[in-house]
C-alpha cells in the first residue's frame, strides 16, 4: 500500500493528504521528521547514517542520524519513531531538545521536487554504538563526527578524516561490527544550505549549556 503523507502550501496550512511519491513529482509541500543524536564522548560529538546502497534516493551517502516522513494523520512527535525504527534505541524525551522548522527546497534529477518543513531535534544520547540496532535495510553504517574535527571539514580547513563507527556492510546485513570510514565534504547528501555544520554548531551550544537553540 503506498505511503500517504499530508500536504500544505508554502505557509504550513493543510490543503489535504497525498501519495508521497506522486508529493514529490509534483512539489507538493510537507513535513519530515530529523533527529541529530548527540554525544558528549570525545569531547562532542554527533551521529551519522550512512544511507544503504539499495535506498533509490542518496545510496551510500552520510546524513542525519535519524530522519522520515509523517505519514497522513500524524502530529510531529510521532517522527520519534524512526529514531527507534532506524537507529534501535529509545528516546528519553527529557534530553531532546526542539530546534525549529527548516525549510528545503531542491529538485532531483530523477524529476523528483523536494518541498520540506523539516521538524528538527537534538537528542543527548551517550550509549555506545554497540546498543544501537541499525534497520538495516536503510542504514548500512553509523559513524560518529567529532564537532571540533567536522566544523574543519565542513569549513573546507580539512579536506578529509577517518571517523570510528559500526557497520553492516562487512556482513552483509548478518552482524553489526566495528569499522571506521574514510570521509571527505562529498560522503554527505548534498544540500544547498550548510545544515550539516549548522547541526555541529547547535549540537556544541546544546553541550557547552551556551544558550538557545535554533535552526532554520
Amino acid at each position: 500500500m503506498a505511503e500517504r503523507i499530508d500536504i500544505y502550501d508554502a505557509n504550513l496550512h493543510h490543503l489535504g493528504a497525498m501519495d508521497r511519491i506522486e508529493a514529490h513529482v509534483q512539489g507538493k509541500w510537507h513535513r519530515t521528521f530529523h533527529c541529530w543524536v548527540v554525544s558528549a564522548e570525545r569531547s562532542g560529538q554527533i551521529l551519522l547514517q550512512k544511507r544503504s546502497d539499495t535506498m533509490k534516493n542518496f545510496p551510500g551517502l552520510l546524513d542525519v542520524s535519524a530522519a522520515g516522513h509523517l505519514e497522513a494523520g500524524e502530529p510531529v512527535e510521532a517522527g520519534l519513531r524512526e529514531v527507534t525504527e532506524e537507529l534501535g534505541i529509545e528516546v528519553d524525551t527529557s534530553r531532546l531538545h526542539y530546534l525549529g522548522e527548516r525549510v528545503e527546497v531542491a529538485d532531483q534529477k530523477n524529476g523528483q521536487r523536494n518541498r520540506e518543513y523539516q521538524s528538527v531535534y537534538l537528542y543527548q544520547c551517550d550509549i555506545p554504538l554497540s546498543e544501537y540496532k541499525a534497520e538495516s535495510d536503510e542504514v548500512s553504517a553509523l559513524v560518529w563526527l567529532p564537532i571540533e574535527s567536522g566544523m574543519r571539514l565542513l569549513t573546507g580547513a580539512t579536506h578529509s578524516l577517518t571517523l570510528p563507527g559500526h557497520t553492516y556492510e562487512k556482513s552483509g546485513g548478518e552482524s553489526w561490527e566495528e569499522f571506521e570510514m574514510e570521509v571527505t565534504a562529498d560522503s554527505f547528501l548534498p544540500r544547498i544550505q550548510q545544515y550539516y555544520l549548522t547541526a555541529l554548531i547547535m549540537a556544541e551550544r546544546l553541550l557547552t549549556n551556551a544558550g538557545p537553540l535554533a535552526i532554520s
